[in-house]
């Protein structure tokens, strides 16, 4: 990468609903200032969010890498008006084009700039490691190396390649730069190989500290150090760490993880111990007063962000299916039309008490198309300016997954009508353990496709399987690495010595 710029942030409050996104840098940005950062608590907090809130843009997890550019990618959406829609090329796989260039661009430095504000939290938390509580610094520690291992996960499945149960040969390949400190200097591309396994060593050095200093951990292998704090501690209590990486989190990155490379038994037992050991619930409570429901299932997540002014820069734009000012068509809408509504949340079988298309999606009169509403934000409404990151429904869908692959049909199913009972199909209603293995496959291909409209998560499930075709694909698109692989933006070839991934 070109030299990554680093921006410690400061001045930030952390909250369950409620954050002051002012921040200002403390040194200028070619500098690293951790005297002045790191010499206080306050100091590592303030840049421990600052990782956060960096994440937390549009041109990250805020939209681009969820609800926009990657869910258009995995053509999660319709397009109405598809040549005059801003994301026509990036539906069409046309990554030369500047708005593509610019959004892949977005994501990459943005995810590099995040790694070198980890990198910097964690090289002066280390600098100043005696003058901290050994739980505060051990705590953090953990934080850090789960998040830099959290991003680098989605670096893989973004710019590397999928399918590599069937494609040993691309672990040898030259993939990603891997920085494991703050370095201003260029970091060369790594095999993908050993990116992967750098993911793993952050994800063990997280976890092993967190199972000691977690507030969520259940293993009870507390050390003498160990201090109780009250759950609404506004640093260690379990609501406010929801938005923070948390030992659950931790634990779900590396079922991602172990998903990806194929190493499903690992991945199972990732899910197992989540879904056995730690308490994973399902958001109820849509049918009340619509200031208080949790449309994103945030109050179920194991980690998300908050982002700020979203409704304005995103919804508005891009998820309202008519204009405001001139009641027009929007040209840019994502939606559902009512064909595709009706065939992915099969609407004559099981949607009619299914709360994601009944308060997720309402119908657009004027066009006939079905507008996304879970973004949407209202004055009095408590649930807003949230990106869950990680739900239990992914939890649930990778042990089925793995089930399946083991030859336990029967458990697969119960895990994918676990899901489905908790998004509010009746039991009445829950898939037969007749099915065959092939049949329960399909249906857990349908709920994934179900949950994860807004998550930015289908392309990388297409792109792991290895899929030749994608369903609601614009024309006849050859679906290959040209497409699954996105390109590293120019810059990175022309001057930063990069070898483009093929």
């Amino acid at each position: 990468m070109k030299k990554i710029i680093l921006m410690i942030l400061t001045g930030i409050c952390l909250t369950v609903f409620q954050s002051c996104s002012d921040w200002l840098d403390v040194q200028p940005k070619t500098e690293l200032g951790s005297d002045v950062m790191f010499e206080t608590e306050q100091g590592v907090k303030d840049a421990l969010y600052g990782c956060y809130m960096l994440l937390s843009d549009s041109k990250l997890y805020g939209a681009e890498m969820t609800c926009t550019f990657m869910d258009v990618l995995g053509q999660q959406y319709s397009l109405p008006h598809a040549t005059q829609n801003y994301y026509y090329n990036a539906a069409s796989y046309v990554y030369t084009d500047a708005s593509c260039e610019g959004i892949i661009y977005g994501i990459w430095s943005g995810l590099y700039n995040a790694i070198a504000n980890v990198n910097a939290l964690l090289g002066g938390l280390e600098n100043g490691k005696e003058r901290f509580d050994p739980m505060f610094y051990s705590l953090v520690k953990a934080e850090g190396y789960a998040l830099r291992a959290f991003i680098y996960t989605d670096l893989v499945r973004i710019f590397t390649w999928g399918d590599l149960p069937h494609r040993s040969e691309k672990l040898q390949e030259f993939s990603i730069p891997y920085a494991k400190v703050y370095d201003k200097d260029i970091i060369p591309q790594s095999k993908l190989e050993d990116v992967l396994k750098y993911i793993h060593e952050d994800l063990e050095t997280a976890l092993a500290l967190f199972d000691q200093y977690d507030p969520m951990s259940v293993t009870g292998n507390r050390p003498e150090d160990y201090v109780e704090y009250e759950n609404d501690d506004p640093f260690y209590g379990k609501s406010a760490r929801q938005f923070r990486m948390n030992i659950k989190a931790a634990l779900a990155v590396r079922m991602r993880l172990n998903l990806w490379e194929g190493n499903y038994t690992a991945a199972y037992a990732d899910a197992k111990i989540l879904i056995e050991k730690y308490q994973l619930s399902f958001t109820a409570g849509l049918d009340r007063d619509k200031n208080m429901r949790d449309l994103t299932f945030s109050s179920e997540m194991l980690f998300g962000l908050e982002t700020f002014n979203r409704y304005e820069q995103i919804v508005e734009k891009y998820f309202q299916v008519i204009t405001g000012v001139t009641s027009s068509e929007n040209n840019n809408a994502l939606c559902l039309t009512s064909a595709l509504y009706q065939d992915i949340f099969e609407t004559s079988s099981c949607g009619a008490t299914d709360v994601r298309p009944n308060y997720q999606w309402t119908l657009e009169t004027q066009t006939g198309d079905y507008k996304f509403i879970k973004f949407d934000e209202y004055d009095d409404m408590k649930y807003k300016n949230l990106v869950p990151l990680i739900r239990p429904s992914e939890i649930y869908y990778a042990a089925a997954e793995c089930a399946l692959l083991e030859g336990d049909k029967n458990s697969a199913i119960g895990y994918v009508n676990t899901v489905r009972n908790g998004r509010g199909i009746p039991k009445d209603k829950d898939l037969s353990f007749n099915l065959s293995a092939e049949e329960a496959e399909e249906e857990l291909f349908k709920e994934r496709r179900k949950e994860f409209i807004g998550d930015g998560q289908m392309f990388y499930y297409y792109k792991r399987k290895g899929y030749s075709n994608i369903p609601n694909a614009l024309g006849t698109i050859t679906i290959d690495d040209k497409v699954y692989v996105l390109p590293l933006p120019q810059d990175e070839v022309d001057f930063g010595g990069r070898v483009e991934l093929k």
